[in-house]
């Protein structure tokens, strides 16, 4: 196409605007450092820069003691990174924003001074959005399918006439992190994700709890009806006759004369307006639910039913609207036992809950199960016979795994997560790596990990995985400076956030440590951090939706079963640049001249300033920000030679910022 065909146009400015990124620290100043030759470079002038860019990288590694005096592993070269790139990397991670000439002066005269601009930023709505973002894949909330989820009211996974509306997928993907950001923004100990009864809920999600509480094979009828309602209803029945009776009116004969049902898989997408077993695919506008039900969030207190308490029927919508408690049968608390979770880490009756108690710890703790852990439980109880000889490998995972996986056997159903009819008698008990402690049900088991001492360690951990896409060294004095710091707050959250992206750790702007072991990385814009920042800094929303859209190929962060390291490409490859290409490609045309956007064909000059300040984050003071401008301005009088629609030329500006590393990378 022209327009990607515009952008070979330029000279050797253009080249340092296309290096790739995801590359390590004091290697990325100069094409010839980014796998790119100096002649591929452009000009003479390419040529010794990129000369003395390697010469300096290579006179500072040695200085910093690339060598092996001890005979030991090699310590990774390093230099310090400058204040305009490691401002760059941390506002973009917390916020997408960028950074203002302000902020980069106040840091370039006080470096101390970033403490304070992070912490302003974490205030910021722009911070919510990243965190919540991070807490859903964090806390392994997200994948939410009708084929994973149907199960935990159906007893099976048959998909057949369940179809609820979209929206009840998103309420149990998001309720989580909305809740673990009421935990933050309230400054209440982080360790509450693992105990808390607290949920961020919808009318619709309380609607899901309850339908999900009870054996799935019982359940009272419900009648749905049209033309030949049940005695003493009609059209005009009340919603509030509607629920005493069961008795539901569809303002559409496909279920004349009516059609009646007890499985809470028919019924619950039914009260949302859709009821496929009757051939009624939509009927939303008149159905019970409506759509406040999918948006009105507030924090549910989850409190547990005796035998004798009544509960709230899932099908009395009026009356869960106005609840600001839910009683459940399960004692479900804290990430582990979310209806989201529960999809993502499936179980069966051979595995009976151990990959799900797995990923809790592993969330929670930063640590899977380990055969080297000599910690002894209360009893064995729950050993499994197949594990239970002390002289087999398998033993020393499954004498403390077995008798914790009781925690869940004792609510759900292995294979399918549904609810028992009645309660497992088994007894669970909690021994991980020195801690040991008898429990009763799911409470118990979100206290022992909260009181764990791998708690802190493992979030500062996390936090390293998002800033720096690779771990920290947890040996590092200035690592464990952080979580001390972590656990003295009371586990507040946003200051171990201050802290930490404040910190060397993060802003490599000293040597620590972790950067002995670990070269300091320049990574890679993944989709999250991509798609988040584009939208931020144009002001414009969906961006990345749609199931078509070219973004869905970019990288991801995810976790993988059975590990305690995310999944995070960090370096670039030539699928990833095509991948941005032909996503910044797609940008640009649904950006340049619309209505409210900053960027606009008849003001050029308007929109380069607005492409090199704030898609590439390049204010005036940057020393790479004349660089930066000369090669678009290069660009787009090149552009105009080949074509004179200057919406056209705009485009392709906007594509090369938009795949430039100060774009596509975090930290250059």
């Amino acid at each position: 196409m022209l327009r990607r065909s515009l952008r070979s146009v330029s000279g050797s400015s253009l080249a340092l605007l296309l290096a790739v990124p995801g590359c390590y620290s004091g290697l990325s100043a100069s094409p010839e450092a980014d796998g790119l030759s100096a002649g591929e470079a452009g000009d003479e002038e390419g040529d010794e820069e990129g000369d003395e860019a390697g010469e300096d990288a290579g006179d500072d590694a040695g200085d910093d003691g690339a060598g092996d005096d001890d005979g030991g592993e090699p310590v990774a070269p390093f230099q310090p990174s400058d204040p305009e790139s490691y401002a760059r990397k941390v506002k973009l991670l917390l916020t997408g924003e960028p950074v203002s000439e302000v902020e980069l002066d106040a840091i370039r005269t006080d470096p101390e001074s970033l403490q304070d601009l992070v912490r302003g930023w974490t205030e910021t709505d722009a911070f919510r959005v990243k965190m919540l973002d991070f807490f859903t894949v964090t806390f392994h909330q997200e994948q939410i399918t009708k084929a994973n989820i149907v199960s935990q009211l159906r007893g099976d996974d048959a998909t057949g006439n369940f179809n609820p509306r979209n929206e009840l997928y998103t309420n149990l993907t998001e309720s989580f992190a909305r809740t673990a950001w009421g935990i933050v923004e309230q400054g209440r100990p982080f360790t509450e994700v693992a105990t808390t009864r607290r949920w961020m809920m919808t009318t619709a999600m309380m609607s899901f709890l309850v339908a999900a509480d009870d054996d799935p094979t019982k359940g009272q009828q419900h009648t749905f009806y049209h033309n030949s309602p049940p005695a003493g209803m009609g059209a005009g029945s009340s919603v509030a006759q509607q629920v005493a009776n069961r008795a539901w009116y569809v303002p559409s004969n496909c279920v004349d004369p009516s059609y009646t049902s007890n499985r809470r898989f028919f019924v619950l997408p039914a009260l949302m307006g859709r009821l496929p077993a009757a051939g009624c695919d939509n009927f939303d506008a008149n159905a019970v639910m409506n759509n406040g039900d999918f948006s009105d969030w507030r924090e549910v207190e989850l409190v547990t039913l005796g035998p004798d308490d009544d509960k709230t029927p899932y099908w009395d919508i009026p009356a869960l609207r106005n609840a600001a408690t839910l009683g459940l049968e399960i004692p479900r608390t804290g990430f582990f036992s979310t209806p989201a979770f529960l999809a993502k880490w499936r179980s069966n009756e051979d595995n009976s809950f151990r990959v799900t108690t797995n990923q809790a710890l592993i969330v929670a703790l930063g640590q899977s199960f380990d055969d080297e852990d000599g910690t002894l439980p209360l009893d064995e109880s729950g050993l499994s016979d197949d594990h239970a000889d002390p002289t087999t490998v398998c033993y020393g995972c499954h004498k403390n795994l077995d008798p914790m996986r009781d925690f869940f056997l004792k609510e759900f159903d292995p294979d399918f997560y549904s609810a028992l009819d009645e309660k497992a008698d088994v007894q669970p008990s909690f021994s991980f790596f020195g801690e040991v402690s008898e429990g009763e049900d799911l409470t118990d088991f979100g206290q022992a990990i909260a009181a764990h001492p791998f708690f802190a360690g493992a979030w500062v951990q996390k936090l390293c995985f998002l800033a720096n896409s690779q771990e920290c060294n947890p040996d590092d004095p200035e690592f464990e400076r952080i979580r001390e710091g972590f656990i003295a707050s009371g586990y507040d959250f946003r200051e171990l956030v201050i802290e930490l992206f404040s910190s060397p750790l993060v802003t490599g702007a000293a040597r620590t440590m972790t950067h002995d072991t670990n070269e300091f990385l320049v990574s890679i814009n993944r989709k999250a951090h991509m798609c988040h920042t584009l939208e931020t800094r144009l002001s414009m929303t969906g961006l990345c939706n749609g199931n078509n859209n070219v973004a869905q190929a970019a990288p991801e962060d995810a976790w993988s079963r059975g590990s305690a390291t995310p999944f995070q490409p960090a370096t670039s490859s030539l699928f990833y640049a095509a991948t941005m290409d032909a996503f910044c490609d797609r940008v640009a045309k649904a950006v340049v001249d619309e209505a409210d956007s900053p960027l606009q064909s008849t003001d050029m000059e308007g929109s380069l300033r607005f492409l090199v300040e704030v898609v590439m984050d390049l204010p005036p003071g940057d020393s790479r920000h004349y660089m930066a401008r000369t090669a678009l301005e290069d660009h787009v009088e090149d552009a105009t030679l080949l074509t004179q629609n200057n919406r056209i030329v705009l485009e392709s500006a906007f594509t090369l910022a938009c795949t430039s590393p100060f774009f596509t990378s975090v930290g250059y």
